[in-house]
């Protein structure tokens, strides 16, 4: 079926469809559609604000925690700086430089400092001091104090490590967190902090133990002790990750998901479900598309939908995820659309029960309507449509009323003019008294005028048969303009031989059409009653026809200067034209089977007009339409 014939077919079932189906369809369509669409759309507008208050809150409060974080760890650099202006760090560091005690500090001597008791106060305790082991308990008494105090200028630092040149390493040890593995982390660290010439750096989170089953998580600010643009020694900052922990303490509780801090090369710095701290996080594509200084994006993470919000810091590099659940997020917006659903379909169940009582109560009076539309269908003429008021379907209704009293006016008016055709054909034929015989007659009388050479007589014989024979023929009703002019000529013709020339006939000279299709014997019955009624005696009359045409009207007026009527009697005539065939007196009947005849031709306002003066004549007006 192509689309044409489909388009068809849907105009056709819907043409096909009642009323009440195609106003339901309406108001459905009318209330479904805008209240679907604006539920929807707010439901949208509302999951979009969320979203976006989400965004920007998060990514208020991520910078404001990165920004603690920059803090914190410039404070640590701080610290980091300090020896450069501590000269009591400085002379120690010199002096274990000199001493070059790289073997003993990383053999049995640092395995004694691990527990807080330096070797030379070991050896004190034996009774035995070598002046190498007094000379480094001098070194290390004149750094304790110091490195006391750096241990304290932070709160959440776990331990300040001083190194001189050979690797001997000078610490305080605070709440038992020293490190095990200090000698491989010193070798990382000391690269790091050659490479950047003086400058800190910050090592990412590493797990440390102390003890046996205790590991804790930290990260280290490293830097080389500069004296005169000379490493003297180094120094490690050691801080917990609980210092982060304390930051965003708050922020997983609310979002009900979880936060990622990574370092420039995507390693866990911190990671709130603690699975993969000073790991590489398993999930590349966060971090690889967390690009930029802060934005946002969606992902999927273990398995569900988040909306990740992402600040890197530009002190350190550090970027900072927090990934919120989707659905989360959209917890109350969800609760919202579904109350807006049940909101929405409350109010269309009951919007569509009103357009249903409004749907019947318009179709109510149409349905009567249509039933009394029916009746008149099968030929009831009496029925009337009961108008209840003024409104569209009482215009209707008023209008149907008329129309079948206009119906049934119209029925009795052509009821009315067949009888009085019938009636008018009737008399016709009763006048009719054998034409046909007294035509042939009339021709007998003038065959035996002619044998006689009694011209005349043979002239009035002709011209008389020449008129019943017009008269008579019945095989149209209408005859050109010339014909009945014709025919009009030989009835004067016959009156001149019967009153001795006493009437001069003027045809139009112009204007009228000679083949204008005009009603058979219309103007002689006229001008038959003008020289029957209007003839003065011993006068002779003049009888003019005129023509002219009037909008879509033709116009003929007959014309004579006969004796004319009286006022009485103008009325009287005029009031003859419209009467019933049984109700006239017997004169003027010619008049009035014209005017008759062109009423039920060319409809009731056609037909003739009278105008008399006393003494002056009469003028006959026959309008016909064009």
């Amino acid at each position: 079926m192509d689309m044409e014939a489909l388009a068809r077919w849907r105009t056709r079932l819907w043409t096909a469809q009642r009323m009440e189906t195609k106003l339901f369809v309406v108001f459905l369509l009318l209330l479904v559609l805008p209240i679907g669409a604006l539920g929807y759309v707010s439901a949208d507008r509302y999951s979009s604000s969320i979203e976006q208050n989400t965004v920007n809150y998060m990514a208020q409060l991520a910078e404001n925690m990165m920004s603690k974080l920059d803090d914190y760890i410039t404070d640590l650099e701080k610290i980091s700086v300090i020896p450069y202006y501590l000269e009591e760090i400085k002379a120690g560091l010199k002096a274990s430089n000199r001493f070059g005690l790289a073997d003993a500090a990383v053999g049995d001597g640092e395995l004694r400092e691990t527990a807080g008791i330096p070797a030379a106060e070991e050896g004190a305790s034996r009774g035995v001091l070598s002046e190498e082991a007094l000379r480094r308990l001098e070194i290390q008494m004149r750094l304790n104090n110091s490195i006391h105090f750096l241990n304290n200028i932070k709160v959440g630092t776990n331990t300040v490590y001083l190194f001189d040149q050979h690797g001997t390493p000078y610490m305080a040890v605070k709440n038992s967190s020293m490190r095990t593995d200090l000698s491989e982390a010193y070798v990382r660290w000391k690269q790091l902090a050659s490479e950047a010439s003086g400058f800190p750096v910050l090592v990412s989170t590493q797990p440390v133990s102390s003890l046996p089953r205790d590991t804790r998580y930290v990260f280290t600010v490293v830097r080389d002790i500069l004296d005169a643009y000379q490493p003297i020694g180094m120094i490690a900052i050691d801080a917990n990750i609980r210092v982060i922990e304390n930051v965003v303490r708050d922020l997983d509780s609310t979002t009900r998901g979880f936060t990622y801090i990574l370092d420039r090369n995507g390693r866990v710095i911190y990671d709130s479900g603690r699975r993969y701290l000073g790991e590489p996080l398993p999930d590349g594509e966060l971090f690889t598309r967390a690009a930029g200084p802060a934005g946002s994006f969606h992902a999927v993470a273990d398995g569900r939908e988040v909306l990740v919000i992402y600040k890197t810091s530009e002190k350190t590099g550090w970027k900072m995820l927090i990934a919120i659940p989707r659905s989360e997020l959209i917890a109350g917006a969800v609760r919202t659309r579904n109350f807006t659903l049940v909101a929405a379909a409350a109010i269309l169940g009951f919007a569509l029960l009103i357009s249903l009582i409004l749907i019947y109560a318009l179709t109510r009076p149409l349905r009567n309507l249509v039933r009394v539309m029916r009746e008149v269908q099968g030929g009831n003429m009496d029925v009337v449509f009961p108008v209840r008021g003024p409104d569209e379907i009482g215009l209707v209704g008023s209008a149907f009323n008329r129309m079948i009293v206009r119906i049934k006016q119209l029925i009795e008016d052509i009821r009315q003019a067949e009888q009085r055709k019938k009636e008018a054909q009737l008399k016709a034929l009763q006048n009719q008294i054998n034409p046909h015989f007294i035509y042939n007659t009339l021709e007998t009388i003038r065959m035996t005028a002619v044998l006689n050479d009694d011209m005349e007589v043979a002239d009035m014989a002709r011209l008389l048969g020449g008129l019943i024979r017009y008269s008579i023929s019945s095989a149209t009703e209408t005859v050109t303009l010339r014909k009945e002019f014709e025919h009009l000529q030989m009835y004067v013709r016959l009156l001149n031989y019967r009153y001795g020339d006493r009437f001069t006939l003027r045809l139009p000279e112009g204007g009228a059409d000679p083949e204008m299709p005009v009603m058979k014997l219309l103007f002689q019955p006229i001008v038959e009653n003008a020289v029957y009624h209007g003839l003065k005696k011993n006068g002779r009359m003049e009888i003019a026809i005129d023509y002219r045409r009037v909008g879509r009207d033709h116009q003929f007026i007959l014309r004579d200067n006969g004796a004319g009527m009286t006022p009485e009697a103008l009325r009287r005539q005029r009031e003859k034209l419209d009467r019933p065939d049984g109700e006239t007196d017997g004169k003027g009947i010619g008049l009035r089977n014209v005017h008759e005849r062109l009423k039920l031709r060319y409809g009731a306002a056609y037909g003739l007009h009278i105008e008399s003066d006393p003494g002056l004549g009469t003028a006959v007006t026959v309008r016909i339409p064009a």
